[in-house]
């Protein structure tokens, strides 16, 4: 029976897409210095491309998020390989879904995007008429592929009994947060393209374990036991988490969202660490939380 090789940078630069809530809000609960200004979005972006990074992750309700990347798309991508896009819109009447994408692609610049998902799931039940919109909009060749953000892995099993012409979801998955990993290798056999969000948990997972907010010190142990394994294989705990959510089966890419060129870079540089993290995989696999107020953040009090 043959054996794969193992993963490669390469392989992990290939899975990783820029987020870019952080360009248009004040996002993540150890973020103390706001949005980025115009200068270090730039220079994220540059460092993206010449890492080799091919797609960002944005969203209507990114604040000013599309406008920003509008902006340099229209600017620099012409002169170097373009990015691909995905963005998200509310789910909604079918001329209210064609409005909104109309808008995106003009604050985005461009003709068309690679993908376009409902942020919400509920919303799009209640009004599943818009999905024709997105459907249209695929056939026209305004977009490559349609989904969900999804939140609850019920909502992908629903999916997947309906068989919803779907193409594309986003989900939240990380360490702690392991609730959809039985259901992505399902999703991308039938052809839904996964992309996964949270690998730092919007930060949580970094945090020193002494020094938690008195709601998140139940975690402390969990915290302190990664820590430990990261230490003592000598992998760097951002490069860990997000080896483990980059390479989980069933997976495609992984949403990073960073404030600074040199965060990125620090993101980029993982890659160097496929092979020791996935030896360490089936201990991480361990630590996964079940208590959903610990691992969905609107459960979170706020500024914890």
């Amino acid at each position: 029976m043959p054996v794969s090789s193992p993963a490669t940078s390469a392989d992990f630069l290939s899975r990783l897409a820029l987020g870019t809530v952080q360009f248009g809000l004040d996002y993540g609960i150890n973020n103390t210095a706001g949005r980025p200004y115009d200068a270090a979005v730039h220079a994220v972006l540059r460092t993206a491309q010449t890492a080799g990074i091919t797609l960002l992750d944005t969203a209507a309700a990114y604040g000013d998020s599309e406008v920003r990347l509008g902006h340099w798309l229209s600017e620099h991508s012409p002169a170097a390989a373009p990015f691909q896009v995905v963005t998200k819109l509310a789910a909604g009447s079918a001329a209210q879904v064609q409005h909104q994408l109309q808008e995106s692609l003009a604050r985005l610049r461009q003709p068309a995007v690679y993908g376009v998902m409902f942020h919400s799931f509920n919303a799009f039940r209640e009004q599943a008429v818009g999905w024709e919109a997105l459907q249209e909009a695929r056939h026209a060749g305004l977009v490559q592929r349609i989904g969900l953000s999804l939140y609850h892995p019920q909502e992908a099993a629903w999916l997947l009994e309906t068989g919803l012409d779907a193409d594309l979801v986003q989900v939240p998955f990380n360490v702690l947060d392991q609730r959809f990993g039985p259901l992505l290798p399902e999703l991308a056999r039938r052809g839904v393209e996964v992309h996964v969000r949270s690998a730092f948990l919007q930060g949580l997972l970094l945090r020193d374990p002494s020094a938690l907010p008195p709601f998140f010190a139940p975690l402390a142990p969990k915290l302190t036991r990664l820590r430990r394994l990261a230490q003592d294989a000598n992998v760097s705990l951002p490069a860990l988490l997000l080896q483990f959510a980059a390479f989980a089966p069933g997976v495609a890419r992984l949403v990073v969202g960073v404030d600074s060129a040199a965060n990125l870079q620090e993101n980029v540089a993982a890659g160097a660490f496929s092979r020791l993290a996935e030896q360490l995989r089936p201990e991480l696999l361990a630590l996964a939380e079940t208590t959903d107020e610990f691992i969905l953040p609107y459960a979170w009090p706020p500024r914890s």
